[in-house]
């Protein structure tokens, strides 16, 4: 449009140029060259002025922040802490662990009862509530839903990669999932410590068990030791010393 009214200007013939009277006498002198050029001038103003809109916009885009899509870890290791602790199990959540370690472990320590079978029996059920608590605990995690739940987070941070709507959003979503990787490896750790925690209590049940019984047959073969008569050449009876 600008550039078709300069060509009109332009096309104009020298006398139609007219000085025109105007207020009382005074001149007015019609310059198409310059003319041809301050709408030139505003139609570059015109321009910048749009473009520095849309850069405007896009800085305005780029500030657009996204939601959180992440999982909320903390409250399934809460439960698992839980689930791991259940009834009589040795786990690492006591707070006294070495104390209770060592007072159903007690190892070549053991003194025996008057009866036995108490403390084997508490042996026992420390051991197969502590291998429950764990079962629960891989149960909990590796469960349908919370499988679901995973696959629904992932393909939801997908989604934010592939419709990130300005750097920020991007910025945001990358963090999302380094934060979502922090999150599967502390669900990891859970694991990896219910694991080590049943393989030590089962181990600290057999050596425990082999421990009392080598006690108490060495303790029975001490109390049995009794004095031998022996003869001594037919000069007389002689005593050896207590024999096993």
């Amino acid at each position: 449009m600008v550039l078709l009214v300069v060509m009109v200007i332009l096309s104009l013939p020298s006398s139609s140029r007219a000085q025109l009277d105007a207020f009382g006498g005074g001149t007015i002198v019609f310059d198409p060259s310059n003319f041809a050029k301050n709408t030139i001038t505003a139609a570059q103003m015109i321009k910048q002025v749009i473009n520095s809109t849309k850069e405007v916009e896009l800085m305005l885009k780029n500030l657009i922040s996204t939601s959180w899509a992440g999982e909320d870890v903390g409250r399934l290791l809460r439960l698992l802490d839980e689930v791991l602790a259940v009834e009589r199990a040795l786990h690492y959540q006591l707070q006294n662990l070495d104390a209770t370690m060592r007072e159903r472990y007690p190892g070549y320590g053991y003194e025996p009862p008057t009866f036995w079978w108490g403390d084997y029996e508490q042996w026992a059920v420390t051991s197969l509530d502590t291998l429950r608590g764990t079962l629960d605990t891989v149960h909990e995690q590796l469960r349908v839903e919370q499988r679901q739940h995973e696959e629904q987070i992932i393909a939801a941070l997908a989604d934010k990669t592939q419709n990130a709507a300005g750097n920020l959003d991007v910025t945001q979503t990358g963090n999302m999932i380094m934060v979502q990787v922090v999150e599967e490896l502390r669900k990891t750790r859970q694991m990896l410590g219910a694991l080590i925690n049943a393989q030590n209590v089962t181990n600290a049940h057999v050596i425990n068990r082999e421990a009392v019984s080598e006690r108490l047959e060495h303790d029975a073969l001490v109390r049995s030791q009794i004095e031998i008569p022996v003869s001594n050449n037919g000069q007389g009876e002689g005593r050896l010393g207590p024999t096993r």
